[in-house]
């Protein structure tokens, strides 16, 4: 039987992905990987998206201060062509990638009180944001269906540029801290900053922090 990718973080040190599928860029290209790969979490490897050791130097620790974060789940409600759509939203797990913005941006404004007014926009637009949410910090509902984070099947790590790993369908072998949190969808810390380990926060946005 054919090995699952799976991902470990190890304590104050890299990411280890062991199966581990090819990286996607931030441009798309493939990035090869060995069947054993070792990814950068402390933000100051020289060769990232890899470790170089840099995490020893950096006295990166892996430790959790989730005191301050924001894990309470919202739901905004309203109704689209008479059906009651609920977007509901964990504020710790989002990584400000901006995909509803862009995919909905009649719905998702964080100009506005409230950010998410599901009543602007057209539901295959709101299903298509809260499908390319790439952290699971979106879901969905509409009516009494549960709760959903609308993912495919694919089996992938992305690299984002200046922001997280983004991944779909690979098993964490770490604690899922953050209300309503997927399995099937998560992002990863890239940058070190994050409150929230190994999970990204969006510290990375906050602190402008870049791959170079």
């Amino acid at each position: 039987m054919t090995e699952q990718p799976k991902i470990t973080p190890t304590e104050d040190g890299p990411l280890v992905v062991s199966a581990a599928p090819d990286l996607i860029g931030s441009d798309g290209a493939v990035i090869a990987t060995k069947d054993t790969a070792t990814l950068c979490r402390c933000g100051h490897s020289g060769n990232k998206p890899f470790c170089d050791g840099s995490h020893k130097a950096a006295g990166f620790s892996s430790a959790v201060d989730r005191s301050k974060i924001r894990n309470t789940p919202i739901a905004y409600k309203g109704t689209v062509n008479g059906i009651e759509v609920t977007v509901g939203y964990t504020p710790v797990l989002c990584t400000h990638a901006a995909a509803c913005q862009r995919l909905a941006a009649a719905v998702f404004d964080p100009e506005k009180r409230p950010w998410v007014q599901p009543e602007n926009g057209a539901l295959p637009d709101i299903m298509d944001a809260v499908a390319a949410c790439p952290s699971g910090a979106l879901r969905l509902t509409l009516g009494e269906m549960p709760p959903q984070q609308l993912t495919t099947g694919e089996v992938s790590l992305r690299v984002e540029k200046n922001g997280p790993y983004h991944v779909r369908n690979i098993v964490l072998a770490a604690e899922f801290n953050g209300a309503q949190a997927s399995r099937a969808k998560y992002s990863l810390c890239r940058c070190g900053m994050s409150k929230n380990k190994p999970f990204c926060d969006g510290s990375h946005h906050d602190a402008n922090w870049s791959d170079d």
